[in-house]
């Protein structure tokens, strides 16, 4: 039997060495699937944050504002799916180029090529401490994912055993390669009853990642949570959004589920007294209701990041003087499950329009606007109304939250908008019939004063009524009648007076950094009624 193993242990030495390049290339990509696909669905099973998250948080900061507001700009929902469907492409060829390496350096391991399972869990144990303690410190997470807010054991869980899967994949594909080319170079290479077992477990790992992975993804799927809206052209919002239409944006590819029996909000850090509280001690805490409206910062001129909601929480400055913030602060950072962070100045925390929300519209948050609460502060673009709140600390003045460090502007005040939702863009309006033109217009907590529209590109102007605000922080709907008098494409225009007297910007101007300005504007075709000569 001795005589017969060394024979092809050297053959397979001096295959791999010689062997094509593509035969590697493939077994890595074979191997870089499988990865993939049990890190996804280890992200279902264990809700943890995963490696190419992390990745696309890291390649967020790194991408340069201008081409990050070029790229939301034109793909806008469609944005975070491409970047996280790249990412898991770019790790699978990753995957490939591994195991080029593999074909080419792997007989130098000191383990027999004809041991592919202690071979590939060498790989495995080395990728997954190259991945876990090196590269992510680099990207963000922490040593060995320390700083992952959903549990660093669950990070590494979910590194380990799909690169540790990755390892063993390749190393039996390139094994059976190299053995299929032994086999028709010498007789030597028969195959015997340790080769066949090796294969037989090597077909039972793949079923069994497989399996899992098929299940977990397919019943994990509907947590993934693309940035959505619900508009309908044509027709004026309802002045309360409903909460399953409300508008959703976050950084996450799958947003975090929390359990209210476990979620507990701190207010620490440099406080006289710091606090833990409980959903259900939050529930019990005086509470106040007020209707605000949010608006993404990234919402273009006339876009449909906004929406209008009925709020209950807990007045942020109530728990803030319940933990003694030393005198001096000068801004707190609010912190989110899913490892977002933002900030702002102590003297807006403390308006008693800020609030620990915990209920919309009636009912608890939904999961995805935050469940089981959320910052609401009134006056200020969306991405400063964190979701998830887990923790709230006092931090220096120049401290910068997840968006501002990537280029967006830390004054968070919103700019005055307004908006035409009837008639939508490209309808037919009847020559010499009176039309009703409406939509929304909104100046964060300053109000709207007026609203104005125009039927001919700007050239005059006419008064629309306005209805009254549900609150002082809430959008306001509009609306106004005008009768065509002349058959043709013809261009509508909005805008608003805020609150305090200052016009709504005209000066068109992209969202990055501090939010779009400019006139919403809609072209409409002017027509004679069917029937009329």
């Amino acid at each position: 039997m001795e005589q017969q193993v060394q024979p092809v242990e050297r053959s397979l030495g001096q295959q791999v060495e010689g062997r094509p390049r593509w035969s590697g290339f493939w077994a890595g990509v074979w191997a870089g699937i499988a990865m993939t696909a049990l890190m996804v669905a280890m992200r279902f099973s264990l809700d943890t944050i995963v490696l190419p998250e992390l990745l696309a948080d890291w390649v967020l900061k790194l991408t340069p504002p201008r081409v990050f507001d070029f790229v939301l700009t034109r793909l806008e929902v469609g944005a975070k799916p491409l970047l996280f469907g790249s990412l898991l492409a770019g790790q699978t060829l990753a995957g490939g180029g591994i195991g080029v390496l593999y074909a080419r350096y792997g007989y130098r391991l000191p383990i027999s090529e004809t041991l592919p399972w202690a071979r590939g869990t060498l790989l495995g144990l080395a990728l997954a401490i190259l991945l876990a303690g090196a590269l992510t410190p680099v990207i963000g997470g922490g040593f060995f994912g320390t700083r992952v807010v959903t549990g660093a054991g669950g990070y590494l869980w979910a590194t380990f055993l799909p690169v540790l899967a990755y390892g063993l994949v390749v190393a039996n594909l390139h094994t059976m390669g190299a053995v299929r080319g032994a086999a028709r170079s010498t007789v030597a290479a028969k195959p015997g009853r340790r080769e066949f077992l090796q294969r037989a477990g090597f077909f039972a790992l793949v079923v069994g990642v497989a399996g899992f992975a098929g299940r977990s993804i397919v019943q994990g799927v509907s947590a993934i949570t693309p940035a959505r809206v619900s508009y309908t052209a044509g027709q004026l919002p309802p002045e309360i959004t409903p909460n399953d239409t409300f508008y959703e944006i976050s950084k996450n590819i799958i947003n975090p589920r929390m359990d209210a029996g476990t979620w507990k909000l701190e207010i620490g850090g440099d406080v006289g007294n710091p606090l833990t509280l409980t959903y259900e001690e939050l529930k019990a805490l005086a509470w106040v209701e007020e209707y605000a409206t949010l608006q993404c910062i990234s919402n273009p001129v006339g876009g449909p990041y906004i929406s209008n909601a009925l709020w209950r929480g807990v007045p942020l400055k109530d728990l803030l003087e319940q933990a003694q913030l030393p005198p001096g602060t000068e801004r707190l950072a609010f912190r989110a499950a899913d490892g977002y962070v933002d900030s702002f100045p102590v003297e807006i925390a403390m308006r008693p329009q800020t609030i620990v929300a915990y209920m919309m519209n009636g009912e608890p948050l939904p999961h995805n606007h935050g469940f089981p609460a959320r910052i609401i502060v009134p006056g200020l673009w969306g991405m400063e109304n964190v979701k998830w709140l887990t923790r709230i600390e006092p931090v220096p003045a120049s401290f910068r939250g997840y968006w501002q460090v990537r280029g967006w502007a830390d004054s968070a005040d919103q700019n005055t908008m307004s908006r035409i939702d009837v008639p939508p863009g490209s309808a037919d309006v009847p020559i010499g019939a009176e039309v009703l033109v409406g939509g929304v217009a909104f100046a964060g907590d300053r109000g709207i004063r007026e609203v104005e529209f125009s039927p001919d590109d700007g050239m005059t102007w006419y008064p629309a009524e306005v209805r009254k605000a549900l609150s002082p922080y809430t959008w306001q709907l509009w609306t106004g009648n005008w009768t065509p008098a002349a058959q043709g494409i013809q261009i509508l225009k909005v805008r608003a007076v805020d609150g305090k007297g200052t016009p709504q910007i005209a000066q068109v101007r992209d969202s990055l950094p501090g939010g779009a300005t400019g006139y919403h504007m809609v072209l409409v075709a002017v027509v004679k009624p069917e029937g009329v000569g």
